[in-house]
């Protein structure tokens, strides 16, 4: 039987066995930092954004197909709608949207500078975004707003109700919003009294946020190497994930049964269930962002230039 997380969450992390490798499943140099991957809804388009442009890859191969016309470079965020439109952060403007890859796209723009955090709507038509200076919005026509912080992160439930947004610097904490008003629906910070901060650096930068496959579980990447699993209705803490490194983001496997982080020391760290290390590998850089494909692969992008795929351990049943 398939054992999820929800069913799993309450339980204590015991002593594990050492941590088995990961198996690498492919690997392709983008020729600049890769800072996102994003695969469409119907899985045949797979993009990466880098420091320099917005590349296309072939999903099962990794093959380099071209570049997207438009892109002033930045990539943080690339992330597809349902209804097939992309959007990725710029490096010297807001957010570049492409309606259609065969067509040039257009910009959205952000009052606080440089973007990091983008999601779409369920609707497939409405974009939330963030960026340095805090602010927020729901484009078009939503609400807007401004944290104590710089906007990291962001993501959707599944009905398009709340919207959860991440931020560093000196707020660093997690948010849920009301999507119709923009009301702060809970706010939780957990920044560990041992925690050491470092230069340059927030309190504990919660720098990825990303939804189970069922809704009902919020996990947040934070700087500290923590990756947290809250209640998605009420911000409550049901785990703390140990073991990663300058955490960047996490992501859960569709079926949900295993968590897959990645972080600035170069280490992939993946959780079962039951909160166990399942696997881990190491490169030599950062690693900025980690996506789960349908094949059960997981692709990193990482400041080297190489957006890699690693094989996931055998799914818990």
């Amino acid at each position: 039987m398939r054992v999820l997380f929800p069913l799993l969450l309450g339980l204590s992390l015991a002593a594990s066995a050492p941590v088995p490798p990961l198996n690498p499943a492919g690997e392709v140099d983008v020729g600049a930092p890769a800072h996102s991957v994003a695969l469409s809804a119907d899985g045949h388009t797979l993009v990466v954004g880098t420091a320099r442009d917005v590349q296309r890859l072939d999903p099962g191969t990794l093959r380099p197909l071209g570049v997207l016309t438009g892109s002033d470079g930045g990539g943080w965020g690339a992330t597809f709608s349902r209804a097939g439109r992309l959007a990725a952060a710029g490096l010297t403007r807001g957010v570049t949207v492409w309606d259609d890859l065969s067509r040039p796209p257009r910009t959205i723009d952000s009052p606080g500078g440089r973007v990091f955090a983008l999601a779409w709507h369920p609707d497939g038509q409405r974009l939330a975004l963030g960026d340095a200076g805090g602010h927020w919005q729901v484009t078009p026509g939503g609400p807007r707003g401004q944290l104590r912080g710089d906007v990291m992160a962001a993501a959707w439930s599944a009905d398009g109700l709340t919207l959860y947004l991440s931020t560093g610097q000196e707020d660093s904490a997690t948010y849920a919003l009301d999507a119709g008003t923009g009301r702060v629906r809970w706010r939780q910070q957990n920044v560990p009294a041992t925690h050491t901060r470092r230069a340059y650096y927030g309190l504990d930068e919660v720098n990825g946020l990303s939804l189970s496959p069922d809704g009902r579980t919020l996990a947040s990447a934070h700087q500290d190497g923590r990756v947290l699993l809250r209640d998605a209705a009420t911000g409550h803490l049901r785990r703390t994930l140990t073991g990663g490194e300058d955490t960047r983001w996490a992501a859960f496997t569709p079926d949900g049964t295993q968590v897959v982080a990645v972080g600035e020391t170069g280490r992939v760290t993946i959780w079962t269930g039951a909160g166990q290390p399942a696997g881990q590998a190491q490169v030599g850089g950062e690693l900025w962002h980690v996506l789960i494909l349908p094949d059960g692969r997981a692709l990193t992008a990482g400041a080297d230039g190489a957006v890699r795929a690693w094989t996931l351990p055998t799914q818990v049943r």
